[in-house]
């Protein structure tokens, strides 16, 4: 009786929760300890060196080269505002309490805005001008940033004085509204003309407010147009631009509707732009001008400078200052910069590291699953593998294997690995920038390696082994997706080469072992010609999202790595003998094969790079260059029937041990089965495995 409660209570509450299966590892470069650390090992291996092939670090991108650094730039616009005429309290405290302020370069009649803002460090890369109007809550980021005025004595003059301090803010996009690159203090030359907003100032003598924003304003009537939140929360002031009053109310007009960033209401405008001082009847140059007031007020000229520079600069109406000074030709650049995205990115890498390994033998299912934990720079660096799986194969690297990678399998040949690996099977995995499209692409390269050189077929005595290859785009210059975006190399086709007595190379998208299968039975007439093997018998992925692990200076951390490369291979298609342990060797190689870094699993005695790679014997240097994929992983308990998922028939294993009082059902070894079992039981099936 005691016995069929046992059961009838086990089966009650175990089987709700039978439906709990870990899934098999996702091949997604990513190691997840919690849906896939009762599959894979514990790691196998660590990175014992920094790397000398270039550090992923947070904060990396490619483009956005401003030549000269935007806080290099030393002239601009320079504005000096009584605190009287803006008040709150900016004024009650002599301008030393923060504020906000968004701003931009403008249209001369206000209407169309470019891409030089203010904002918090959050604009996206290469944003193109902006228009008319815009809703800043739509755009993402922060297009307004928070200032404190430095206090000290200003000269007003269109150049950056020591007085102010740090930029308050940095430009980090290009000018959509043309690149200055005369030098002259009017931007007037015959190949000038831009503006820009490179950098923003801010300092105080405590009767006045004063504005340096570095950089060139165009004397076509260009504007620099700033808008003040002097209460520094939005409590007051505009949210949304509707109309201005006063000379100057048709810069609030000309953006009417613009809706400001959640938190920031405008009090305070300030505006610089040029004008065509005799009526614009085009006979004298426009010179510099400045507006400012109150939104809820009216805005005024407050007059315009005699020319450009500092010759011309000063005072003007009712205690307010300006100088300009188009002089600057560095800064930001006028062109799109084609940034890639900023690390870190799952698809991009700045540099290349081994950080760790990790296995699967899914001798069920019948497929090796390998994690390598690291980055693969996106300039083609090659991660190149090597896989000892049974007996024979190539202890020295041969000079007549496949012709895949341009060749860069044979470009090892004379390679001496440590003796007792000799290398079955190669895979080679790698990324960069497509020099026709712009576009990132990842690609894997596959090849057999046997003993004697690749096989021949009987009719043509031409090769009859394949190079594998499979990849494509990923994601476009900038990292935005493509259509139909590779992100497993899943070898699928539609690539398979028949021998026709012609071919001595022959190619292939499905695996190599499986392609040479098939393409010797098609030719014997085995097979029908229009046959092609398996699809994803190799399969394998990128992920470049790690910024830690090592560094160019330290290996500390490389255990703790969980993204890199991930790749799941047949164990058929693989060659192995079904006894031998799985062993792995590889390291990661300039693009054209030749020159091998110090990033090498098993690990080197020594930092350098290894360079030359026919010139390496692993014999001669300390320590094993391999790894045993075959090391036994952590046993996972509730996983009783051993084939790496959780599910009902592992509820059944443990029902039918606890009914026949099993010891291994005995959870707690007190040498009873009781409650106390089914529910340690229940906990570890519920928490999975490990």
């Amino acid at each position: 009786m005691m016995n069929d409660l046992k059961r009838v209570y086990c089966a009650g509450v175990l089987a709700s929760i039978a439906g709990l299966a870990v899934a098999q590892p996702t091949i997604d470069g990513v190691f997840d300890e919690g849906t896939e650390g009762s599959f894979y090992s514990d790691v196998l291996w660590a990175q014992n060196q920094p790397t000398g092939f270039g550090d992923n670090e947070a904060g990396e991108f490619t483009g956005g080269d401003f030549g000269d650094p935007p806080g290099d730039v030393t002239t601009g616009v320079e504005i000096c505002i009584p605190l009287t005429a803006i008040g709150g309290a900016l004024e009650s405290s002599g301008g030393t309490t923060p504020f906000k302020m968004a701003g931009w370069v403008n249209s001369g009649d206000r209407t169309f805005m470019s891409n030089q803002i203010i904002h918090a460090g959050d604009l996206a890369i290469d944003t193109s001008n902006i228009g008319g109007s815009p809703d800043f809550t739509a755009m993402g980021g922060t297009q307004h940033a928070t200032f404190m005025a430095t206090e000290g004595a200003i000269v007003v003059d269109g150049t950056l004085d020591v007085n102010y301090g740090a930029a308050q803010f940095l430009q980090t996009n290009y000018t959509g509204f043309g690149n200055e690159t005369d030098g002259t203090v009017d931007g007037a030359g015959p190949n000038g003309g831009g503006s820009e907003i490179d950098a923003v100032y801010v300092a105080t003598d405590g009767v006045n407010l004063y504005i340096f924003i570095a950089g060139n304003l165009e004397y076509n009537g260009n504007a620099i147009d700033l808008y003040l939140d002097t209460d520094n929360n939005g409590g007051t002031g505009d949210t949304t631009l509707t109309g201005g009053a006063g000379d100057g109310g048709f810069i609030v007009n000309g953006m009417s509707g613009l809706v400001f960033d959640a938190g920031f209401g405008a009090d305070f405008v300030v505006s610089a732009d040029s004008w065509n001082d005799d009526d614009d009847d085009g006979t004298t140059p426009n010179v510099p001008r400045l507006w400012t007031g109150s939104l809820s007020g009216t805005i005024d000229d407050q007059g315009s400078l005699a020319g450009y520079g500092s010759a011309n600069a000063g005072a003007i109406l009712n205690g307010h200052s300006l100088g300009n000074d188009n002089s600057n030709t560095v800064g930001v650049i006028g062109s799109p910069s084609l940034a890639s995205p900023v690390a870190p990115d799952a698809n991009w890498g700045y540099g290349s590291e081994l950080d760790n390994v990790r296995s699967y033998i899914d001798t069920v299912n019948g497929k090796l699953y390998i994690f390598i934990g690291g980055n693969m720079e996106s300039n083609y660096n090659k991660l190149s593998l090597f896989i000892d799986c049974a007996p024979g194969g190539q202890g020295t690297l041969r000079n007549d294997n496949v012709d895949i990678s341009f060749n860069g399998l044979n470009r090892h040949a004379d390679l001496v690995f440590d003796t007792g690996f000799e290398a079955d099977f190669w895979i080679n995995v790698n990324n960069g920038v497509d020099g026709g499209s712009g576009n990132l692409q990842n690609f894997t390269d596959c090849a057999v390696l046997r003993t004697n050189g690749t096989i021949t077929d009987p009719f043509f005595a031409l090769n009859a082994d394949y190079g594998s290859y499979f990849g494509g785009h990923v994601t476009d210059g900038q990292g935005n997706p493509v259509v139909d975006a590779v992100e497993v190399m899943d070898f699928s086709g539609s690539q398979f080469d028949l021998q026709d007595g012609f071919l001595s190379n022959l190619y292939s998208n499905y695996g190599p072992r499986a392609s040479a299968l098939l393409g010797l039975d098609i030719l014997t007439g085995a097979a029908d010609p229009s046959d092609v093997p398996a699809a994803g018998l190799v399969q394998t992925s990128i992920d470049n999202s790690n910024v830690a692990g090592v560094s160019e200076s330290s290996a500390a951390g490389a255990a703790d790595v969980n993204t890199g490369v991930e790749i799941c291979v047949d164990l058929t298609e693989l060659g192995w003998d079904g006894t031998q342990d799985i062993l792995l060797a590889g390291w990661i190689v300039s693009g054209g094969f030749d020159f091998v870094s110090n990033q090498v699993i098993g690990g080197l005695p020594a930092a350098d790079n290894l360079g030359e790679v026919s010139l390496i014997d692993f014999n001669l240097i300390d320590g094993t260059q391999y790894v045993n994929l075959s090391a036994a992983p952590d046993v996972c308990i509730p996983d009783r029937i051993v084939d790496g998922m959780l599910d009902f028939f592992d509820v059944l294993d443990f029902l039918g041990d606890f009914t026949a009082m099993d010891p291994t059902a005995d959870m707690n070894e007190d040498n009873m089965w009781n409650f106390f079992d089914v529910q340690i039981y229940l906990g570890l099936f519920a928490a999975g495995c490990p």
